[in-house]
């Protein structure tokens, strides 16, 4: 009976020894996953340079300075989860007039549904949503910079950088292996531009139906109805567009054809206008990119002295991660007897710390 008792209290004894680091290992893996959880909520912050030399002819042209150099961007970029179906961006500019570009939430209500709400970059085009430090050219295309609200020309409203204040859905549907086969993203917004409010009743739509038949190649469809003007005077603002990408992350091939109506009030009418880019980019080795691209805008197509056409090549080059040098050379002509045909030499460097 003695020899069972020590048996007994042996066994036990070995059973605590071994139970206790079970325990204390568990109770670090709790900690450790409480911390991961707390870090996972911080707020990723990236702050983001672009310095640029620009070298104007037209302006030199006409008698003012145009070529120097400017801080271009001095941005920060804030984004967080407040939970994991739950994400926050706050993104600022401090360059020339500070101001918020983006201030919006987006909500992940199922994997092929997500709410955004706030101000943001509208969903139109193709080119619209890049990122400028993901654009493979140092401007916009001509038809994106005229008709997709980052120019005070033809009424379009305050310099937005293409965004608005709304809200939207989007999502994707059909899942393949690293990519989907349709995306939809359509959005009700003021149209009255970034940080200020709806100066009439009506409130505008624009969306984007894009299409995937296979990984590298996008057919983008978008579309844009809104009105401009204030109180009960407000006129019809319309755009339409048909885009196309192929990327393979190493050659990049895109071109989008838009057309707009829009109220000019000087001249107390509708105008129409079109236009077109076709963009090229290819990876000659990791760390340099050469590009071309084709731009064509008419701002009224009944009126052939509108039309301009540029003609830009250029190059990136990526020394280190988070660091790019552009140059792009831009060949400019218009059919305007007045026109002086003319040429605009960017160079910029991008830094993200």
């Amino acid at each position: 009976m003695n020899n069972f008792k020590i048996i007994f209290k042996t066994i036990f004894f070995l059973l605590v020894v071994s139970y206790m680091p079970l325990r204390a290992q568990e109770s670090m893996e709790v900690r450790l996953s409480a911390v991961e959880n707390t870090v996972s909520r911080l707020p990723r912050i990236s702050p983001n340079l672009n310095l640029r030399y620009r070298y104007d002819e037209t302006h030199v042209a006409n008698g003012t300075d145009a070529h120097g150099f400017d801080v271009r961007r001095a941005r920060l970029d804030i984004r967080g989860n407040v939970t994991k179906t739950l994400e926050y961006r706050m993104h600022l500019e401090f360059a020339n007039s500070p101001r918020a570009l983006d201030a919006n939430i987006n909500w992940k209500i199922r994997p092929n549904l997500a709410l955004m709400a706030g101000q943001y970059k509208i969903p139109f085009s193709l080119e619209n949503p890049y990122n400028p430090n993901a654009l493979e050219m140092i401007e916009n295309s001509l038809v994106i910079t005229h008709l997709v609200n980052y120019s005070a020309e033809w009424n379009l409203g305050p310099q937005a950088n293409g965004r608005d204040v709304g809200i939207s859905l989007n999502g994707s549907f059909l899942q393949r292996d690293g990519f989907s086969l349709i995306n939809y993203y359509f959005g009700v917004f003021n149209g009255s531009g970034i940080n200020t409010t709806d100066n009439n009743k009506a409130k505008d739509f624009s969306g984007i139906l894009s299409i995937n038949p296979i990984k590298e190649l996008t057919l983008g469809l978008s579309h844009y109805n809104g009105k401009t003007g204030s109180g009960n005077e407000t006129f019809q603002r319309v755009r339409n567009g048909f885009g196309v990408k192929y990327d393979n992350n190493r050659l990049l091939v895109r071109s989008e054809y838009i057309t707009g109506k829009t109220w000019n009030p000087t001249n107390m009418r509708y105008f129409n206008s079109e236009g077109a880019y076709a963009v090229g980019a290819y990876y000659v080795v990791p760390k340099i990119q050469i590009l071309a691209r084709y731009d064509y805008f008419k701002s009224n197509i009944d009126n052939d002295n509108s039309q301009q056409l540029h003609y830009t090549t250029g190059l990136n080059f990526f020394p280190v991660n988070h660091v790019r040098l552009q140059f792009n050379y831009t060949r400019r002509t218009q059919n305007d007897d007045n026109y002086i045909n003319n040429n605009l030499l960017v160079t910029q460097l991008w830094i993200r710390f």
